[in-house]
């Protein structure tokens, strides 16, 4: 049966087979229609057509999606051509299909929402799985199914094998796939290839040359398959924050001085942004993440000292007001503030941290407010180059009482509790409501500023 099986592949999904028979582990993905889930039912196929009696599960998240979208392609595009004929029984209640080989697949849905204990996947005894979108499911969804594949041992010599699609998402797979990509540090048996829709020949030249009416960003994450955007879903904290109108290149400019400000924080890094004002223009041109073991104050500022060697400018110091204060941590008598300023002597910087930080949901709606309509002509820049700030404010959600959502994650080796996203957006917010405290000031007593209003009757907290 197995010489009558003809599949014509694309070069990217001959890429991914090669792939696939040298690994246990194949992520394809990285865009929209990139033909990666008739890769992976192709696969399925042809390997429980070439090991009789082996037994494979097919995965995504919800039963109404798999229904939908799984389901459908491996019907449309497998069945309903011919394949049929090798099917002894599809039990549409049980999802399991059987071919007339003995090998069964086994269609199935995470359904975490109903099942967190992970129940169904209990006495699975299966020799792989086809993941369908992965970003969509839980890591430990994930580890049970790698932990369940491989125990069905009525196929003899059948390989385990784990084939999963994704598109770009800011989770779990991103960190435990892709960044390992990138840094060529995936271990050994895991692969990773990326689909992008022009390796997709069957898609009309209509259809791509549409998605390029998307805007810039959502063209750069779905359809180039760029994996440091993040797009909003719904419920951000930032509302009115948008990526084609706040996101541009800066530029650094040695005449004007340099603003940076902090949040107390080590874990899982230490950050500073870098930004300039001109006028009422805030630009945001670096932002410095030190990761452990560089997570010192002393190490971010030899960083900024590396970066902006030579600065005559000035230098202006914002952060959390909490930090304010003589820290145990650190030798008697310093705190956070004075040893970031110790350490950048050679900047001749000034302190401008508030005295209390201002209430998270005000200072969120005067934000927000800047981002809809320039309230009180405030401007604000943050550089593309800024990535870990952009996603940012693109993930960090807003809680039921208005205020930012603290979401949590356990570092797996550490075990050290941190807040997931946030970190460079109180930066933000400490240095907007410091640097233009007169604009945020005029927003909670209900005034609108306007350029004229500000410059004839009123003078700044600062000057910049």
């Amino acid at each position: 049966m197995a010489n009558e099986i003809r599949f014509t592949p694309t070069e990217k999904q001959k890429e991914a087979h090669r792939l696939l028979k040298e690994n246990r582990q194949v992520l394809y993905g990285g865009a929209v229609r990139g033909a990666k889930s008739y890769w992976g039912c192709m696969e399925v196929i042809t390997l429980c057509f070439q090991y009789p009696n082996s037994r494979w599960l097919m995965l995504r998240a919800s039963l109404p999606v798999l229904r939908a979208t799984l389901l459908r392609t491996f019907s449309e595009n497998f069945l309903n051509k011919g394949f049929d004929i090798y099917v002894k029984d599809f039990n549409q209640t049980s999802l399991v299909l059987t071919w007339n080989n003995g090998s069964q697949i086994i269609f199935m849905s995470e359904s975490y929402d109903n099942d967190k204990e992970l129940n169904r996947f209990r006495g699975l005894e299966i020799n792989g799985a086809f993941i369908d979108e992965v970003n969509e499911i839980q890591e430990q969804t994930f580890d049970k199914v790698v932990e369940r594949s491989g125990s069905w041992f009525h196929s003899p010599r059948c390989p385990t094998k784990i084939l999963m699609s994704c598109n770009p998402s800011q989770n779990w797979v991103k960190q435990r796939f892709y960044d390992k990509w990138e840094r060529n540090e995936l271990p050994k048996g895991v692969a990773y290839i990326q689909a992008k829709i022009t390796d997709n020949p069957h898609v009309p030249q209509d259809y791509i040359e549409n998605l390029k009416l998307l805007p810039r960003y959502q063209y750069m994450a779905f359809v180039e398959g760029d994996w440091n955007i993040s797009i909003k879903v719904g419920g951000e904290f930032y509302k009115c924050f948008e990526l084609d109108s706040h996101v541009t290149d800066t530029e650094y400019n040695p005449n004007l001085p340099l603003h940076i400000s902090w949040d107390d924080n080590v874990n899982p890094y230490l950050p500073c942004g870098i930004f300039q004002i001109e006028g009422k223009e805030l630009r945001m041109i670096d932002e410095i993440t030190g990761v452990s073991p560089n997570n010192t104050v002393k190490s971010v500022c030899n960083e900024i000292i590396r970066k902006y060697n030579g600065h005559k400018s000035g230098m202006f110091v914002y952060g959390d007001a909490t930090a304010n204060k003589e820290d145990t941590k650190l030798e008697k008598g310093y705190n956070f503030y004075r040893l970031i300023i110790e350490n950048l002597r050679q900047f001749n910087p000034t302190s401008r941290v508030l005295a209390s930080n201002p209430s998270v949901v005000m200072r969120g709606n005067w934000i927000n407010t800047i981002f809809e309509k320039n309230i009180g002509d405030v401007v604000v820049k943050i550089g593309a180059n800024c990535k870990t700030t952009i996603n940012d404010f693109v993930l960090l959600k807003e809680a039921a009482d208005g205020s930012k959502l603290k979401e949590m994650e356990t570092d797996p080796k550490t075990k050290v509790r941190y807040q997931k996203v946030g970190h460079f957006t109180d930066l933000f917010d400490y240095i907007m409501c410091s640097a233009f405290a007169y604009e945020f000031e005029m927003y909670q007593r209900g005034n609108v500023v306007s350029s004229i209003k500000y410059g004839q009757k009123h003078k700044p907290s600062h000057t910049y």
